[in-house]
């Protein structure tokens, strides 16, 4: 007999709902201590299926279950919201509308990428975050010298030992730009570690290695891309792929009346990102239909679209690569998306 859990995961406390006919359903509120839940999950069926909606500190309660042997599916917060809306709302409600609709098939469910897939997650999110800390330094720098009607041109995007013309600014200017200087050279140092490290993960995975084939394409954003596919099987077309990123457009359909709006931008904001800076570098480098194509949108609907055509082009090329397990000329040989 099948047994059906749902659990509302929550920082200290969740909730436990579970069915198993023809026993009724019964709830089990816990705290979220490692001994207390391991302990939750060995009273459990063995083999019992867990629903359990995506949140940010999933991982422990996914690893703890899989080890105590049993299956988890994660469900999709905002679909599985359309589907469940309810006027009461409640951890026991949740709980127990999780396990139904994981009994009834109707769950909406993302993937749970494995354990190494997840660390490499981590490690790229920490580069974007260390990214996004030396952009605010930056701007902070150039808005101090705008102030004093000094241009520092583009110094501060790279390490300088002597902060510019800093006899030149007035009141607490120079003690400013000298700790920001300090600041660019430690994110800089980090960045180079993060990537050295990044270029090792590429350079001993086989898909990344591939996709790090095509112009333009290096192994920030190869790892990432492949780190977030996981597995290619996912998707049986390339128009999935780009759905998946966030860079297919809204759709909205009504009797024989059809438009398209804005991309969605579900997905992964820094992929997304990536993907597009990598779609640039590659019309840049790479001589055919990519650069063809870009310069054909650019003409008729202007410079962000055309990189979002960009960065949807290169995925069809990253989703045949991946796909057929090949190298960027072979598939140019192959004609296609190239051709």
């Amino acid at each position: 007999m099948e047994s059906f859990i749902g659990v509302d995961l929550h920082k200290r406390v969740s909730q436990l709902a579970a069915l198993r006919e023809p026993k009724p359903a019964w709830q089990l509120r816990f705290v979220n201590d490692t001994v207390t839940v391991e302990k939750v999950l060995k009273k459990l069926p063995q083999g019992s299926k867990i629903a359990l909606e995506a949140t940010g500190s999933w991982w422990w309660f996914v690893e703890l279950a899989q080890k105590t042997g049993h299956e988890v599916i994660m469900s999709h917060p905002k679909q599985t919201k359309a589907i469940a809306s309810a006027r009461l709302k409640s951890d026991k409600v949740d709980a127990l509308m999780l396990a139904k609709l994981l009994k009834s098939d109707l769950l909406p469910t993302v993937w749970i990428p494995p354990a190494k897939q997840r660390y490499i997650r981590e490690l790229l999110t920490h580069r974007a975050r260390l990214v996004r800390q030396r952009t605010s330094v930056i701007n902070e720098v150039h808005a101090l010298y705008a102030k004093r009607n000094i241009d520092p041109g583009m110094i501060f995007h790279r390490i300088r030992p002597p902060a510019f013309r800093s006899e030149d600014l007035s009141g607490y200017g120079p003690r400013i730009v000298e700790e920001d200087v300090d600041l660019l050279a430690f994110f800089n140092r980090q960045l180079r570690g993060l990537d050295t490290e990044l270029k090792k993960i590429a350079e001993e995975d086989a898909e990344s290695k591939r996709l790090m084939t095509i112009p333009g394409v290096g192994p920030l954003s190869a790892v990432a891309v492949n780190c977030w596919v996981g597995t290619i099987e996912r998707f049986s077309k390339a128009k999935k792929l780009s759905s998946y990123f966030g860079l297919a457009p809204r759709v909205r359909q009504s009797a024989d009346r059809e438009r398209h709006g804005h991309i969605t931008k579900e997905g992964n904001r820094m992929v997304r990102s990536l993907l597009i800076q990598a779609a640039l570098w590659h019309i840049r480098l790479g001589k055919g239909a990519s650069r063809k194509h870009y310069l054909g949108v650019l003409k008729r609907r202007g410079k962000q679209i055309a990189r979002v055509a960009a960065a949807n082009k290169l995925l069809g090329i990253m989703f045949h690569i991946l796909k057929e397990r090949i190298e960027y000329q072979e598939f140019l040989g192959r004609g296609g998306n190239a051709q």
